[in-house]
């Protein structure tokens, strides 16, 4: 008995032993077979993005990067961005602006670690955005070779596995994902999930627990990034019917981690967020529910309309753009052809891969890995906050090329006989690389800035409210700066054109609303045409952030004496019966009534009215401080002083007009002291006798 104990022992060993020296041995020839693919594919991806490295920040890279206080405090920052929702480190505070809130630490903590050591270097961040797109086809490679063994007769440049992650690599709809930096979130998502399902399939092919384990760290890496990969619970069974011989328990022991890892994120993002799926606030905002006017009915017509332009997008991808915000997409009805259609085609897709599952036949599965990975983005079952977007095409593009490589490889040499000559076929994949590849690179530089992303993509999404927004807002940026007086005229005047297609789409559009205010203002100083914006803008949000720094602004600089009195009504007119809850228009009030018009009384009058507010401004009591100060009411403008002084204690300015105002009143000692004060803050300040 102890004779054959002995014997299964070591034959257990043995096979243990046999294992990880297959193991060892397919990893090693992988990366020796598989070296002119590997050079080929990630030459390929290098080529067609490296000039990516040259572009600047762009779109929302501000949210998540340059106006990000958590990433701009490097590595420490860390902390805060896995423990806040992920807008938290620009707004200041949680607004739950978006439905189900995004919590997707990953990507924001590696912009953390790249600004502790290089600061705002886009170009390196963009190369890190490059080099994570090659792993990735490599990563799809290794994973397709294992699903999908290339036949031995056939060269390597031409096996499904090659092919489609050479399509992947090439086609233009990724473009947005790498060449702008915030599509790192999708890039590690999709590197991460990918992996999931490599551990998976080792793991049911081996038995080794280790596999268990690592699918569990990546796929919770791959939630962390964004929630898409959510998905991948049902693309790895599916993979496992399809290319392994999986039984039950199987099934059961390689997603029990996977689930669990589940379970665990979404109990960090409810500790996080305060919720699981849904805070609960309604938003009401057309740009983050572009379905809020439309009828059910109609917003499911719609729905299938993107998904329609999804296909279209993959088969020829001709037409880009970043932005399909309202109205670009237009909200239709079940009458329109372009609705039903898409209908039609999504019932034949989904046929087509229940029947390709059943028979386990190639394109179903990639039918049926494109539904499933679309469905999280597809507005059908969640309000994803937009019509469209081609970054969420990146991770179901998978299936398209997958299918166009055994289209290509399977199915076309049966019909066309020039095909089954591998030079052929080698110059038709040349050919569909290079025209894809051609759009890629034509594509790319619309993401240098953004400058030329808006003013590239306007001529695209004509009908965006937000697109038109953006590129008069960026012409508007431009012409305040320019010396030349016809030039910022004839860009003041273009971008007055976007601002008013912005708001014939969508008259509510507050960011549209205040720079074609600011816009008219900078062109000849057109008062009526600003303020009827600004007041729009005002009977729409009264809180708008930029408004009232804009009015206190014009009040500061303004010289024109009939200028000054229609600011004046205004702000008295208009502005308070609105807004009478805030400090900055009787701030602005006071400045206009003291500086321009020479008006004591009443500038102490709305200054003090401004003073009364708990975030009332150091400049209001600096203000107040001169007013009282020339008043030659010395113990109020002390006392207005020191409040200013409160708020800003190296204010040096103050200190100044403070030791002048203990000067008049004969105080030598305190106004030496204060004078001298601001003079080793600001050593330019004068000393006034």
């Amino acid at each position: 008995m102890s004779k054959k104990r002995n014997k299964a022992a070591q034959k257990a060993q043995q096979q243990a032993v046999n294992k990880k020296r297959t193991n060892k041995k397919t990893a090693s020839s992988f990366w020796q077979q598989s070296k002119q693919a590997i050079m080929v594919l990630a030459g390929l991806a290098f080529a067609l993005y490296i000039y990516s490295v040259s572009f600047e920040y762009a779109l929302d890279d501000q949210l998540y990067i340059t106006s990000n206080q958590f990433t701009k405090e490097g590595i420490a920052g860390i902390y805060d961005i896995m423990t806040t929702e992920s807008l938290v480190g620009f707004f200041g505070k949680q607004k739950d602006l978006l439905a189900g809130g995004r919590y997707r630490p990953l990507a924001i903590a590696t912009y953390a670690i790249e600004y502790q050591f290089f600061q705002e270097s886009p170009g390196f961040t963009h190369f890190v955005n490059i080099l994570l797109y090659c792993l990735t086809a490599i990563i799809l490679y290794r994973l397709l070779l294992m699903l999908i063994p290339p036949e031995k007769e056939r060269k390597w440049y031409l096996s499904l596995a090659f092919i489609t992650t050479a399509l992947f690599i090439a086609h233009p709809i990724h473009t947005e994902v790498i060449a702008n930096i915030k599509g790192r979130v999708e890039l590690l998502a999709l590197l991460f999930a990918l992996l999931t399902v490599f551990y998976s399939v080792k793991y049911v092919r081996l038995k080794q627990v280790k596999y268990l384990i690592f699918s569990g760290i990546v796929f919770f890496l791959a939630l962390l990034s964004k929630e898409s990969p959510i998905t991948f619970l049902a693309v790895i069974p599916l993979t496992l019917y399809f290319f392994t011989k999986a039984s039950v328990k199987d099934y059961i022991t390689t997603m029990s981690p996977l689930l669990g890892v589940l379970v665990l994120f979404f109990l960090i993002r409810k500790l996080v967020l305060g919720y699981f799926i849904s805070s609960g606030v309604v938003v009401n905002e057309l740009l983050n529910d572009p379905f809020l006017e439309a009828s059910v009915g109609d917003r499911y017509a719609t729905v299938f309309y993107t998904l329609g332009k999804y296909i279209q997008l993959l088969f020829a991808p001709i037409t880009l753009t970043h932005d399909y915000y309202p109205k670009q997409i237009p909200i239709i009805g079940w009458t329109d052809w372009r609705a039903l259609t898409s209908f039609v085609l999504y019932i034949a897709i989904g046929l087509g891969a229940l029947y390709g599952i059943y028979k386990k036949h190639l394109i179903g599965y990639g039918l049926a890995f494109f539904l499933i990975t679309l469905s999280i983005v597809s507005n059908v079952f969640v309000n994803i906050g937009t019509f469209m977007n081609e970054r969420f095409l990146y991770i179901p593009s998978i299936g398209f090329c997958l299918i166009l490589a055994y289209i290509l490889v399977k199915i076309l040499p049966n019909y066309i006989k020039p095909l089954q000559n591998t030079k052929v076929l080698t110059y038709l994949l040349i050919g569909i690389l290079t025209l894809y590849g051609l759009r890629t690179l034509v594509r790319i530089p619309a993401w240098k800035n953004n400058e030329t992303l808006f003013l590239t993509d306007v001529k695209t999404s004509t009908n965006s409210t937000k697109c038109n927004t953006s590129a008069g807002g960026t012409l508007l940026e431009k012409a305040v700066v320019l010396k030349n007086p016809s030039r910022k005229d004839q860009l003041l005047g273009e971008s007055i054109g976007y601002l008013k297609k912005a708001l014939e789409l969508y008259p509510n559009n507050p960011n549209a609303l205040m720079l074609l205010g600011s816009a008219y203002f900078e062109r000849n100083k057109d008062y009526k045409n600003a303020f009827d914006n600004y007041y729009h803008l005002l009977t729409i949000n009264k809180n708008h952030k930029d408004i009232h720094r804009i009015l206190h602004n014009m009040a500061d600089v303004e010289e024109e004496p009939k200028n000054v009195d229609i600011l004046v009504d205004f702000l008295e007119n208009k502005v308070i019966p609105l807004e009478p809850n805030t400090f900055q228009p009787y701030k602005a009030l006071g400045a206009l009534y003291g500086k321009k018009k020479n008006n004591l009384n009443k500038a102490l009058e709305y200054l003090n009215k401004a003073a009364g507010f708990k975030n009332a401004s150091e400049g209001t009591f600096q203000d107040l401080a001169v007013a009282y100060g020339m008043k030659q009411d010395y113990p109020k403008s002390i006392e207005a002083a020191k409040k200013a002084l409160a708020i800003n204690p190296k204010n040096s300015q103050v200190l100044l007009n403070l030791g002048i105002t203990y000067q008049n009143m004969g105080d030598t000692i305190k106004a030496n002291k204060y004078i001298n004060d601001a003079k080793a803050i600001n050593p330019q300040l004068g000393r006034r006798n």
